[in-house]
C-alpha cells in the first residue's frame, strides 16, 4: 500500500487563474455589447402628417389678419359721384380695435372708447361712419333686435337690399337694414371681414353735403381690413 493514499473525496483544486477566467468567458457569452450611444431605449419618432412633415400643435389663427406694417399710408380709393368714377388718395387709420382703414380728406377718425371708432364729415359733424368689431360668437337673433331698436330713433327697421350696398365686401353682409325719414337716413352692416366680425353704421342726414359725402363713406367702408385680434371688452 502507499504510504499515503489520498484521502476519501479528495478533489484536486484547479489553480486561481484558470478560475477567474472561465468565470469571465461565461459572463461574456450571457449578454451583447450594445450599439455606441444606445440608451436601451426606443427612440421617440414625431408621427408625420400628410406632408412627411411632423406634427406640429395646431397654432391657426381664427381670422386671417393682415399685419398693419404691410399696408401703405395711403392708397387711392374709388368714390363714384353722380355716376362719375374718380380716384382719391386716402390715408391709413390703424383702429386699437385691430383693423385698418383708409380715410378720405373730406372725413375725420378716431377711436370711440371702448369699442369702436367713428368718422365724421369736416363740412358737416352729422353725417357719421362708426365702426364697431363685435364679438364672432354673439347671436344674430340679438344683433338685429338691437339695430332695429337703433334705426328706431330715425324711422321704421327695414331690410336693405343688396344692390343698395355700395361697399361691395359688404354685400354678402349677415344683416343689412336701414331706416329712412325725412330729415336722415341710417345704414347697419353686419359683417364678416378676413374672418373678423365688424358692425357699421352710417348715418346720413338729407342735406345738400349728402351727395358727395355718402359715396365717400361707402369707398371707405370697402379698404376696411382686419389686422389683429379683438381686444378684450
Amino acid at each position: 500500500m502507499p504510504a499515503n493514499p489520498p484521502m476519501p473525496g479528495a478533489v484536486r483544486a484547479l489553480p486561481l487563474t484558470v478560475t477567474c477566467l472561465l468565470a469571465a468567458l461565461l459572463a461574456a457569452c450571457g449578454s451583447e455589447p450594445a450599439p455606441p450611444g444606445s440608451t436601451g431605449e426606443s427612440p421617440t419618432v414625431p408621427t408625420p402628417d400628410a406632408t412627411g412633415e411632423p406634427t406640429q400643435p395646431a397654432t391657426s389663427p381664427d381670422v386671417l389678419e393682415a399685419p398693419s406694417q404691410d399696408l401703405a399710408p395711403t392708397r387711392a380709393l374709388e368714390v363714384t359721384v353722380e355716376g362719375h368714377t374718380e380716384l382719391r388718395e386716402a390715408a391709413l387709420f390703424e383702429s386699437p380695435q385691430g383693423y385698418a382703414m383708409y380715410v378720405l380728406p373730406q372725413m375725420t377718425m378716431t377711436p370711440e372708447e371702448p369699442c369702436c371708432d367713428i368718422a365724421w364729415a369736416r363740412a358737416d359733424d352729422e353725417f357719421t361712419l362708426r365702426i364697431e368689431r363685435l364679438d364672432p360668437d354673439q347671436d344674430l337673433a340679438v344683433l338685429r333686435e338691437n339695430m332695429a331698436l337703433a334705426l328706431s330713433a330715425v324711422g321704421e327697421a327695414e331690410e336693405l337690399p343688396r344692390d343698395q350696398i355700395w361697399a361691395p365686401q359688404f354685400r354678402d353682409a349677415e344683416l343689412a337694414m336701414r331706416a329712412q325719414s325725412e330729415a336722415a337716413s341710417r345704414y347697419m352692416l353686419v359683417a364678416q371681414i378676413d374672418g373678423a366680425r365688424y358692425r357699421a353704421t352710417l348715418h346720413l342726414p338729407h342735406r345738400e353735403a349728402l351727395e358727395g359725402i355718402a359715396p365717400t363713406m361707402w369707398a371707405m367702408l370697402d379698404s376696411l381690413r382686419t389686422t389683429g385680434p379683438r381686444p378684450p371688452v
